[in-house]
C-alpha cells in the first residue's frame, strides 16, 4: 500500500510540475506569436485561466500535505506537546470541514453547469470541466487535513511533537 501511495504522490507532483511548465511554454509561444507575427490565439487566455485553477487547487493540496501553508503557531509551539497537538487537531478538523463544504458546494455548482449545458466563450467546452478541479482538489485537501488530524492525535497520545512532512528534493527518491 505504501508503494501505491508513493507512486500516486510522485504522479501528483509530476503532473503539477509538467502542467506549470506547459502553461509557461504556451504563454511564451503566445507572446512570441503576438509580437513577432501579429497573431494571437483566441483560446489561450481562457485555457490559461482554467489551467491556473487546476494548478492552484492541486498545489494547495500538496501544500497541506507538506505543511507549507502559512500558519501562526506561536501559542501552539508554547503549549507543549499534548495541548499543542490538541490545538492542531482542532485546526485540522475545522479546515477539513471547511474544504469538505467547499467540495460539496462546488460540486453542486459544477453539476448545475453540466445540466444547463453552459459552455465557455472561446473554446466552447462545457464549463463543467474547468470547474471540476475545485471539488476534486477541495475534497483532497479535506482528506489531507483529516490525515494531519490523525497524525496529531497519535502524537498527542504518545506525547510527541509531530513534524511536518518535507517535500522531496529534486532527484531524490522520497
Amino acid at each position: 500500500m505504501k508503494r501505491v501511495i508513493h507512486i500516486l504522490n510522485r504522479l501528483e507532483e509530476g503532473v503539477l510540475a509538467m502542467t506549470l511548465l506547459g502553461l509557461a511554454l504556451m504563454s511564451f509561444v503566445e507572446v512570441v506569436t503576438r509580437y513577432l507575427f501579429n497573431h494571437s490565439f483566441t483560446w489561450l487566455e481562457e485555457f490559461s485561466r482554467f489551467v491556473s485553477v487546476f494548478i492552484t487547487f492541486m498545489g494547495a493540496s500538496l501544500g497541506v500535505k507538506y505543511g507549507l501553508h502559512f500558519s501562526m503557531d506561536f501559542f501552539v509551539e508554547k503549549a507543549g506537546n499534548r495541548v499543542g497537538n490538541l490545538m492542531r487537531i482542532a485546526s485540522d478538523l475545522l479546515s477539513a470541514t471547511l474544504f469538505a463544504t467547499i467540495a460539496w458546494l462546488s460540486w453542486q455548482h459544477a453539476n448545475k453547469l453540466l445540466l444547463r449545458e453552459v459552455t465557455s466563450g472561446a473554446m466552447q467546452v462545457p464549463m463543467f470541466w474547468p470547474y471540476l478541479p475545485i471539488p476534486i482538489f477541495s475534497l483532497a485537501i479535506s482528506l489531507r487535513f483529516l490525515h494531519q488530524a490523525w497524525r496529531h492525535l497519535t502524537g498527542m497520545i504518545n506525547n510527541q511533537r509531530v513534524p511536518n512532512q518535507s517535500p522531496p528534493r529534486i532527484g531524490e527518491e522520497g
